[in-house]
């Protein structure tokens, strides 16, 4: 006698909400207006607090914004935006709130700060990254465009003005970059611009900012960095770059070198026009002595 061969038996799992949140894409907060275009934290079951202070999960650096201005906590199955008795208030989608239930696209004003809430799983959350790229990233390098970096010199001066002495400049400029567009054409341009682009990069730590002024003009800033640190990280740039060989085409490479003119913000100066203007001159300096060198602003060549 033969056993009638049973089913295949399967088990169902139910899948618990707690789970199907770790499989989908978090709740994010992200910066749609401002210097900070752009920076992006997640929500998790942990409160995101967001202000001024450097150890909130969100710190905007805007005066405008308390050092505690609001926080952003789980309530269930949602997420809820409370203010923390801010100077300058919190407001969700252009009215002033103490506490409000948020839901996905909801916008969110802090201060001068212009910020965006994703619900978890938000399809528009990708495709708002995307559009944020394009706005605050140059395509080619990968570092922050004119206008973001721009931006975000200005904030971190008008924070330098309450803490004197902390920012630094360096403008860094290819040598003879226009003789590889005429020889080997543009392409290559853009070529040895990624590459030198990558060069930089490596030297770059996580609190400092780069970014391209235009043409084959970099900028690199940071407030935390002393002033022999910074100086000697120019230093590595340019020997690191004149080490490297730049692909242009396939088996094909140039040597280029870098000037760098640095320059550190005073107490004096009332605008970044005029820091700007101090590492201007210094990288003029190290174009007129013969390129290929780091000229500091504060210490400038004997003429």
């Amino acid at each position: 006698m033969t056993q009638d061969a049973q089913p295949n038996s399967t088990t169902t799992r139910v899948i618990t909400p707690a789970e199907a949140r770790v499989r989908r894409e978090p709740a994010c907060v992200v910066v749609v207006a401002g210097a900070q275009l752009g920076l992006e934290a997640r929500v998790d079951d942990n409160p995101l607090v967001i202000g001024r202070a450097e150890d909130c999960g969100l710190a905007l650096s805007d005066s405008s914004v308390s050092r505690r201005h609001c926080r952003i906590v789980r309530d269930g199955d949602g997420y809820t935006v409370e203010d923390l008795g801010s100077t300058n208030h919190t407001f969700v989608n252009g009215e002033q709130i103490t506490k409000f239930g948020l839901r996905d696209g909801d916008r969110l004003r802090v201060g001068h700060c212009e910020l965006k809430f994703f619900g978890e799983g938000s399809a528009e959350a990708t495709y708002h990254r995307e559009l944020l790229n394009h706005a605050v990233f140059d395509g080619l390098t990968g570092f922050y465009n004119r206008r973001q970096s721009r931006e975000m010199l200005e904030h971190a001066f008008d924070r330098g003005r309450r803490e004197p002495g902390r920012l630094r400049v360096m403008i860094l400029d290819l040598d003879h970059f226009k003789k590889v567009n005429d020889v080997h054409g543009h392409l290559a341009g853009d070529r040895v611009l990624a590459g030198f682009s990558a060069v930089v990069k490596e030297c770059l730590t996580s609190e400092m900012v780069g970014g391209r002024l235009g043409g084959e003009e970099f900028m690199v800033f940071s407030q935390v960095t002393n002033h022999d640190d910074f100086l000697a990280l120019a230093e590595k740039i340019r020997s690191e770059l004149q080490a490297t060989a730049l692909p242009i085409d396939e088996g094909k490479s140039l040597n280029l070198t870098v000037s760098i003119g640095l320059a550190a913000q005073t107490p004096e100066m009332r605008a970044t026009a005029e820091l700007l203007r101090i590492a201007d001159q210094a990288l003029y300096d190290a174009k007129a002595k013969g390129r290929n060198r780091v000229v500091d602003a504060a210490n400038p060549p004997p003429a």
